[in-house]
């Protein structure tokens, strides 16, 4: 990553002229938020790599940005996947077919003029042992931006695609989506979400845990029923407690494959699925028939042969909702998790409003409510990041080559490196960790949720070592990454040191001439009126030597202000 040749000053100049100008033009009023921008163009494909099959959309956004127009649809059966629910590990029959039927899809998004290929990966990735390396694979052998979702981040995407799909939408909602390992449950309106979770109440799982040995019997079944009823029922206090809602949605493969059952036994075979209005009544008859159905060995007239091996234990986690949540009718939204992955990237890009404005910049808002949730030092926390942003964007090119998405995890881990000290301060990084990695940020990968924690867990302590179980789990490349972007984490915290927000600017460049092996950077801080730094000065000393042997250089500080003009004493000339 870094570069070993000489240096340009001219890049250091340009650069931070770039830095300056990007960071006057992101400048907003409030809350900061992170100056890295998504990619993804008008033409966008999106691949739902579910448990029981990969579906793709390509959609294109429009030059009014009040909507966008799905003009492809792709779905393939991946059987080979619903194994590493209870295996929870990915073996290389399914690694080889999921290869395959992205390759092709990809192929076929490209044709289609897609300019962005985003894959998100769900439950059966997620809790696969070698989740994290069969999408390293992927990103690898076919560049495809392939990443894991938690099951909130999954919920947060699916309430978006719903939110699109259905503007008549108003008063407070629930959304339930069955999936093929979890099934997502969300209540809330068309600004924010008020309750959401993510249960292991998937129809594929339910089907391998009590269906696997063969036909079911009368008893299996009433256990299933009160397996998940048991799960639902504090969901459904929950949601009380929150006000609860008035209209329930449902979206997913085994709704819409109950809908149409229900459509051809009231003989409206040709309506449209989206907005059926779906009776508990009929689906507890729905229910009856597939249960008596399945003690007979039969197959389901009208319903896929695949969709077939699981719609009995889907149809309970549905009727079982419904009584749980006291509601009689559900409404049926064909748009789900891959629509909302589509929605939250033109609405980041700006190729979508829609009235949906509200929800476009979703991992700066985590950050910040995990920021208030603990109680962490706003002020600090800002300066910080600021602070690391102008280090990260004037070093590029000239001591590090890393992307602009390496800078958003930088700045994230840097808004939030202390929120640790609400556990306590002894140890805060180690606490910090803790609460990024398992307290849910939403609008981030799961491996970018590892990286920032990681990042904010090195801003203070001991270097990284692949004795620590969080570092040694990471590839080559994140642990570069995350040692590098620790360095400069330090640097800026180091700054801040005082917590008073001295500094108001730093200025990196390098000195004429080299004067020892290591080239010699300039880290020059431009102060407030009559302010000084003695404690920054101090921490910048202890902290800088990580910064050096990770970059190969040697810093020299030099702070100026009003009247003032003073560089290190550590690092004047005498001491080479």
């Amino acid at each position: 990553m870094h570069d070993s040749g000489g240096y340009d000053s001219n890049a250091w100049l340009r650069l931070g002229a770039q830095m300056v100008g990007r960071l006057k033009a992101g400048a907003i009023t409030g809350k900061s938020k992170s100056w890295v921008k998504v990619k993804g163009g008008p033409v966008l494909a999106c691949i739902d790599m579910g448990t029981n099959s990969f579906h793709m959309i390509v959609c294109q956004a429009n030059l009014q940005r009040d909507h966008f127009d799905i003009i492809s649809r792709v779905k393939e059966s991946v059987p080979f996947f619903r194994r590493s629910l209870t295996a929870h590990f990915i073996d290389d029959l399914a690694q080889r077919a999921a290869v395959r039927i992205l390759r092709d899809m990809a192929n076929k998004a490209v044709q289609k003029g897609a300019t962005t290929i985003l894959a998100v990966a769900t439950s059966a990735v997620r809790e696969a042992r070698n989740g994290g390396s069969v999408l390293q694979k992927i990103r690898k052998e076919l560049a495809i931006d392939a990443r894991m979702i938690s099951g909130k981040e999954e919920a947060r995407l699916i309430y978006l695609g719903v939110l699109w799909s259905m503007p008549e939408l108003a008063g407070p909602f629930c959304i339930v989506d069955i999936g093929g390992g979890s099934t997502e449950i969300i209540v809330g309106d068309r600004d924010h979400t008020r309750f959401s979770e993510s249960y292991k109440l998937g129809a594929s799982r339910l089907t391998q845990r009590f269906f696997r040995k063969g036909l079911p019997t009368v008893a299996v079944m009433a256990e299933l029923h009160h397996e998940v009823s048991g799960v639902l029922r504090p969901a459904s206090a929950k949601i009380a407690e929150c006000g609860g809602f008035q209209e329930l949605i449902g979206t997913s493969g085994t709704i819409q494959a109950l809908a149409k059952l229900d459509r051809l036994r009231s003989d409206n075979p040709h309506l449209e699925a989206h907005g059926w209005k779906l009776s508990l009544e009929s689906l507890q008859d729905l229910v009856t028939y597939l249960e008596s159905s399945a003690l007979k060995g039969e197959m389901h007239d009208g319903i896929s042969h695949d969709r077939s091996q699981t719609i009995l234990a889907g149809s309970v986690v549905l009727l079982e909702t419904m009584r749980s949540l006291g509601v009689n009718e559900i409404t049926v939204c064909k748009a789900a998790l891959r629509e909302g992955v589509v929605v939250d990237r033109f609405l980041q890009t700006g190729w979508l409003t829609a009235g949906l404005e509200q929800h476009r910049d979703p991992r700066s808002d985590s950050v910040h409510a995990l920021l208030e949730k603990y109680s962490a030092s706003i002020e600090h926390a800002e300066q910080v990041a600021k602070l690391s942003q102008e280090i990260f964007l004037q070093t590029y090119g000239v001591l590090h080559k890393y992307p602009e998405e390496a800078g958003h995890l930088l700045w994230s881990a840097a808004m939030l490196h202390d929120v640790g000290t609400f556990v306590g301060r002894n140890g805060h990084h180690k606490h910090s960790y803790y609460l990024i990695k398992n307290c849910g940020l939403l609008g981030h990968s799961e491996e970018e949720v590892e990286l920032i924690a990681c990042i904010a867990r090195y801003h203070r302590g001991s270097q990284p070592k692949s004795s620590h179980d969080e570092f040694r789990v990471l590839s080559s490349e994140e642990r570069k990454l995350v040692t590098d972007m620790a360095a400069i984490l330090r640097i800026a915290e180091a700054l801040d040191r005082s917590h008073r927000q001295v500094v108001r600017e730093v200025k990196m460049s390098p000195p004429g001439g080299i004067r020892s092996e290591r080239k010699e950077v300039a880290v020059n801080l431009i102060l407030k009126d009559k302010e000084t730094c003695n404690p920054e000065m101090w921490a910048f000393d202890e902290k800088k030597a990580f910064f050096e042997e990770c970059f190969q250089v040697k810093l020299v500080l030099n702070v100026q202000g009003p009247g003032l003009s003073v560089s290190s004493p550590s690092l004047s000339e005498a001491s080479y």
